[in-house]
């Protein structure tokens, strides 16, 4: 027995040894094909390129954040075969009809899979091997997460690999893991050469292309669709680590919708957190005991109301609350020795939406706030006096999200929800906004809660939305159809176009106003518990109960 031992661990030790060789034998040749490939197939890149931008708006090179080797980022590129407008960060098994937002180019690059050359430059720089598992999206947790079971995020991502050729878009992700799992069990020079010799005839033959992307082969939802503490019992059920100690956490501003969904929310986590809220109307808090709390999530504000028609004592109300009572409570809780303050603001310190068929108005980490009216003035002279505060010991996070909906929410949502019930056409509007699902911001607290983070954050769904795509799913979650009719776009323009209250609503309703996608990651946890257009769909469902 201690004979055979010995032979499988020296067998072990020579099967890494070889792997070494290999790995450093593959980088070689890896630099010397790209190299010479993009030499060679220069004449056919700039012919591509031409046709792209002759087809559609847009660069020609689409960038991409994905998952490198030992679960690193990089930036992977390719030819862009998608409308200029499509969501970035969004794998396209989850985009709303995906046929549709594929050009015409596009559409004959995919099918023999031309779109992908741009990666021979990713392949010389080091990013990317020929071959090995395809690198996952910055978001695709799940597949990130069944990679580790099997090793695959510990070799370099590739062009091509074992399970494109044993399924391509069509695998669900556990068989997708499991496959490049195999990849690295059997890594060596002929696993790498059956792969190639694969490849080949996957694309010859356009085996496995399906717009619609990983996961086709699964019809059923595995689970049905829950939402609030329901969808925080999944996962808690899912922990494989818990806290050892209960966190004890404030929240200022009783009774608020995202309050009491927090709380909702993190009863689901048995004994892990402890939540009070309290009223913040009068003085009768100033006599509150802060020191007893690891976290004060201040919440209490005075929401967004219609701009045009305010009284000046309004106006300075809206300072008092958003502004003066957050640096007083601040100021209270850094006295009592709390360690994290969360100040809840909002996309409006960056000012108005982008006005309809005006283009779309995305915030990057380079744009800078831009308050157009005093509700985000005073959000932003909140953050400011809130952030001044911050020290060592005490740390501040503010939130900026953008539209927040979900079960019982106010605003916005609502009034299209009541919009998708009883109308049965729409104007097409194409617009972009960020959007977050309240389980998505629920899930986000916690985490940053527990991390014990400090900063700026911007949680979003992984997904842009624009009010008709929204209107037409809110209404196939009831089983209704609602079609969208190009024939009325006059209508909204003309409605834009007018003074006053209409004006300001078809603006609201059909603006754009988003935040790009790198703004939204968080690389400690995955924060979004729907995928897509499920978000809408747990809303309605859990709307109907």
């Amino acid at each position: 027995m201690k004979k055979n031992t010995a032979i499988r661990k020296k067998h072990r030790r020579q099967i890494q040894k070889n792997n070494r060789l290999y790995r450093k034998y593959k980088r070689a040749v890896d630099i010397v094909l790209s190299g010479t490939a993009l030499g060679m197939l220069s004449p056919v890149l700039l012919g591509i390129s031409l046709a792209i931008k002759l087809d559609s708006k847009g660069p020609v090179i689409f960038r991409q954040t994905r998952v490198g080797i030992h679960k690193s980022h990089f930036e992977i590129y390719k030819f862009r075969t998608m409308y200029a407008d499509t969501p970035k960060d969004m794998p396209t098994h989850l985009l709303q009809n995906p046929d549709a937002m594929v050009t015409r180019t596009g559409a004959f690059l995919r099918k023999y899979s031309l779109d992908e050359l741009p990666q021979l430059w990713n392949i010389l720089r080091g990013d990317m091997s020929i071959v090995g598992p395809r690198p996952a999206l910055w978001n695709q947790y799940d597949l990130v997460a069944e990679r580790d079971k099997y090793g695959a995020n510990d070799v370099m991502p590739g062009l091509t690999g074992w399970a494109q050729i044993n399924g391509r878009d069509e695998l669900e992700i556990p068989v997708k893991a499991k496959l490049d799992g195999e990849y690295v069990k059997k890594f060596g020079l002929w696993m790498d050469l059956r792969c190639i010799a694969g490849t080949i005839s996957a694309v010859a033959s356009h085996k496995g292309v399906v717009e619609g992307g990983t996961g086709s082969m699964q019809q059923e939802r595995k689970e049905p669709l829950v939402s609030g503490a329901a969808a925080a019992a999944r996962i808690f059920g899912s922990q494989k680590q818990r806290p050892k100690k209960t966190k004890k956490i404030l929240i200022t501003g009783a009774n608020s919708y995202i309050g009491t969904s927090l709380i909702q929310w993190l009863s689901a986590f048995d004994s892990q957190y402890e939540v009070s809220e309290l009223n913040m109307h009068g003085d009768q808090w100033k006599s509150h005991d802060f020191s007893k709390y690891d976290t004060i999530f201040h919440v209490a504000g005075i929401a967004h109301a219609d701009t045009g028609k305010v009284s000046k004592e309004k106006k300075q109300l809206y300072y008092e609350v958003n502004r003066d009572l957050a640096v007083q409570t601040a100021q209270k809780a850094k006295a009592s020795g709390v360690k994290q303050f969360i100040y809840m603001s909002s996309i409006i310190v960056y000012g108005e939406s982008a006005k309809p068929f005006e283009g779309r108005r995305r915030i990057t980490k380079m744009t800078r706030p831009q308050p157009a009216n005093f509700y985000g003035n005073s959000k932003w002279q909140g953050e400011r006096g809130v952030r001044a505060l911050e020290t060592p010991d005490f740390k501040v996070c503010i939130l900026r999200p953008p539209m927040i909906y979900g079960t019982g929410s106010k605003g916005n949502y609502p009034m299209l929800a009541k919009i998708a019930a009883v109308t049965p056409v729409f104007p097409l509007v194409k617009n972009e906004r960020s959007v977050l699902h309240i389980d998505h911001l629920c899930e986000f607290l916690r985490l940053i809660i527990d991390n014990e983070e400090t900063g700026i954050f911007f949680p979003q769904d992984g997904f842009y939305a624009d009010t008709s795509e929204l209107v037409a799913q809110i209404a196939n979650a009831h089983g209704k159809k609602v079609r969208l009719w190009k024939s009325l776009v006059p209508a909204v323009r003309l409605a834009s176009a007018l003074p006053g209250r209409i004006g300001r609503t078809a603006d609201k309703a059909f603006g754009s106003l988003s935040y790009d996608m790198s703004l939204s990651e968080y690389p400690k946890g995955n924060y979004r518990v729907h995928d897509g257009w499920d978000s809408v769909f747990a809303t309605e469902t859990n709307q109907k109960q």
